[in-house]
């Protein structure tokens, strides 16, 4: 690859290159207090260059609380809630960065390097931790990266004690190298001493850690030295990650306009009735059902129709804060004159449902309409019951059953089995209409299937005015309850209804309770929206399912749901890749290489296909091969530092400096913020 003398002065002059800091702007003044912290402490690792130098262009507070303000909306997830999730996530991560990281410390837990990292990436998939006499303190932290930001699916950091006191540092396999990490490093040259370090690493601490002072990205075990490069590289992006992930050009827009920039997404909301289940289907999956009723709908009157477009934003997160689902749903709506006639006074119901993964998590919705500019939101506690473990869904009241529903063999929203549930939004019914109650016990045991009981109560204020015991295995369907009650028997009012399962000795052990009103007049029917999805077991499904689990860090569960729909309809590239994506995670390269080749002739998705193959061949070290691969796709995207970086990296490592000193003066003129890449251009400029 190189010539011996070309090697060693190599290795000498990368020793002086210190990959993670980035070029620092000068230091404004004139700020006032609040704002220089804002800007300096607060955002200073996700605020982009572009959005920073707009900043110091503004003039008054004013403009400069407006500019904060969109600032966040920017970052929103699911703009038009109440809460900005991912501004709430940045502050807790900067509590717990101070709070976490200040140990052995003379700064600020924020200004360490593990405050940083965990404030620009948040908290690692893993944390290993060393303590060994041969060596110093370490952690190794684990982060999955998102390629479509141009990250590696897997990668890794070390942060040490140097000399084994005083903050931990974060490494870099160039400028601190193995023997940095241990004592015992043999004397000699730094190479020997490397070398030295890392196999006594290896042989008396760990082979993983020892494999991580070479290399960042897990899997490299064979020749993991040739990756320092790479991985120095890598260490150095890693403070830009954050930038990634909002499209800046917005600043360009405020700055031309800020006189009359008014941030607010207030003025069109409007208020709605909502509620959610957790219901179980036949083959397992557990689903979220939920019914949003909007104060109105707004229509547009064009070529003699009535028409409106609903979009729905969905993001389920978990208890920390991380997205584990997003989707976006287009619901046009296109009425004769005759039909908005019919239901013009009626209210307007959207049912909907969604499959999710075990767990606890938090869910937003929000409802758009896209031709009146309305909008509508709620967020809800939501919990999916484990397998096997005991659980009772949300009880849902509703005025109408279908016993036989035409759509059985279709995913549809409060749909269990053969009968079709259609909830109640308001909870109001007429006395003279009978109730019809539904649920369903997860997990039942054996003996509570046998001699369970469960107990209906209804409560008027505090006064118990009805109850109702049956034994569960009076139901043939013991999957989902359904029992009805004539409400002609109740005085109109509130109530309070309470199900409780009771053991043989009378103990409750689990149960749900929901309220109610019985009225003296029936009112409007709602005229009901409720999109229809595929059967359950359909490879649509377990690639949802996947990318959950992929985004809650459980790649074994993930590669499992993902080859499930790969398998199930392999001709679908959006699978292929879905698949390839946790192959790739599991350094499965043959394996990526085989799945997505077939979809080589694919328009669609090409950048994301070729980006896949080009870092599966290059894991691999058929540099080649990844050359052509990532070619195709900078063809189709333009230029990316990132697969422009990763180019430059093959060529580095077939001996062709001069083709890679090339492509990385090319990312330089995209992004000539990368000092990395600066001076690993100057060093092999060196080389002769």
């Amino acid at each position: 690859m190189f010539q011996k003398k070309g090697k060693k002065i190599l290795l000498l002059s990368l020793l002086f290159i210190l990959c993670f800091p980035l070029k620092q702007e000068a230091e404004k003044s004139n700020l006032p207090e609040k704002y220089e912290k804002w800007i300096k402490e607060e955002v200073v690792y996700i605020i982009t260059p572009r959005e920073k130098e707009a900043f110091y262009k503004l003039e008054t507070n004013r403009e400069r609380e407006m500019f904060i303000e969109e600032f966040w909306r920017q970052r929103d997830h699911i703009p038009g809630t109440p809460r900005n999730e991912f501004k709430e996530e940045h502050y807790r991560r900067i509590e717990y960065a101070n709070k976490t990281f200040v140990r052995n410390s003379s700064i600020p837990g924020w200004k360490t390097d593990r405050g940083k990292i965990y404030i620009i990436l948040g908290k690692p998939q893993q944390v290993m931790k060393f303590i060994a006499a041969e060596i110093y303190p370490i952690e190794l932290w684990y982060y999955m990266g998102d390629p479509k930001f141009g990250q590696p699916p897997f990668f890794r950091l070390i942060f040490f004690q140097r000399f084994g006191v005083g903050e931990y540092q974060l490494y870099s396999p160039i400028s601190d190298g193995p023997r940095s990490l241990t004592p015992l490093a043999a004397g000699g040259g730094a190479e020997e001493e490397d070398d030295a370090a890392y196999k006594l690493i290896k042989e008396r601490v760990s082979l993983e850690l020892a494999q991580a002072a070479w290399s960042s990205f897990p899997g490299s075990s064979i020749n993991s030295k040739r990756e320092r490069i790479p991985s120095a590289i890598l260490v150095g992006q890693v403070p830009t990650f954050s930038h990634k992930r909002v499209r800046d050009e917005y600043v360009i827009s405020f700055l031309e306009h800020k006189p009359v920039v008014e941030v607010s997404h207030s003025v069109n909301y409007i208020s709605s009735i909502s509620e959610v289940s957790i219901l179980q289907d036949e083959s397992g999956i557990f689903f979220v059902n939920y019914y949003l009723e909007p104060v109105k709908l707004s229509v547009d009157f064009y070529l003699d129709r009535y028409h409106t477009n609903l979009k729905t934003s969905i993001r389920i997160t978990d208890s920390e804060g991380k997205t584990i689902f997003q989707d976006e749903k287009n619901l046009p709506i296109e009425l004769k004159k005759k039909e908005l006639k019919k239901i013009k006074e009626r209210p307007f119901l959207l049912y909907d449902s969604f499959p999710l993964i075990p767990g606890n998590y938090k869910f937003n919705l929000l409802l758009e309409n896209t031709v009146s500019m309305e909008f509508t939101s709620f967020e809800k506690e939501i919990s999916i019951p484990e397998p096997n473990s005991l659980a009772m869904s949300p009880i849902m009241l509703a005025n109408k059953v279908d016993k036989f529903s035409p759509y059985r063999e279709l995913n549809k929203a409060f749909r269990v089995g053969s009968i079709q549930i259609y909830p109640s939004p308001r909870k109001n019914f007429f006395s003279g209409d009978k109730l019809y109650l539904a649920f369903q016990i997860f997990g039942l045991t054996k003996e509570l299937e046998e001699k369970g009981v469960l107990e209906f109560a209804f409560y008027r204020e505090k006064e118990k005015v009805l109850t109702l015991k049956k034994e569960v295995r009076e139901y043939q369907e013991q999957r989902y309850f359904l029992e009805e009650f004539l409400l002609k028997r109740f005085l109109p009012g509130k109530y309070t209804l309470q199900v409780s399962i009771l053991d043989n000795d009378g103990k409750e052990i689990l149960s749900e309770n929901t309220k109610l009103s019985i009225l003296t007049k029936r009112l409007p029917e709602p005229w009901l929206m409720t999109p229809l999805g595929g059967p359950s077991n359909v490879a649509h499904y377990a690639y949802i399912l996947g990318e959950q689990y992929l985004n809650k860090g459980e790649v074994p569960k993930a590669r499992q749901k993902f080859e499930e729909a790969y398998l199930k309809s392999p001709e679908t590239l959006d699978f292929a890749l879905g698949y390839a994506r946790v192959l790739l995670l599991s350094n499965e390269y043959k394996k990526v290489q085989e799945v997505l080749l077939a979809f080589t002739e694919s328009e669609r998705e090409v950048f994301t296909l070729n980006y896949f193959l080009g870092k599966a061949f290059q894991e691999e070290g058929s540099f080649e091969e990844a050359i052509s691969y990532y070619q195709k796709a900078l063809s189709h995207k333009g230029n990316v530092v990132e697969i422009l970086n990763a180019i430059g990296e093959c060529y580095y490592m077939l001996g062709e400096n001069k083709e890679a000193i090339k492509i990385w003066q090319k990312s330089l003129e995209i992004n000539p913020h990368q000092e990395d890449i600066k001076k690993v251009i100057e060093i092999l400029k060196e080389i002769k």
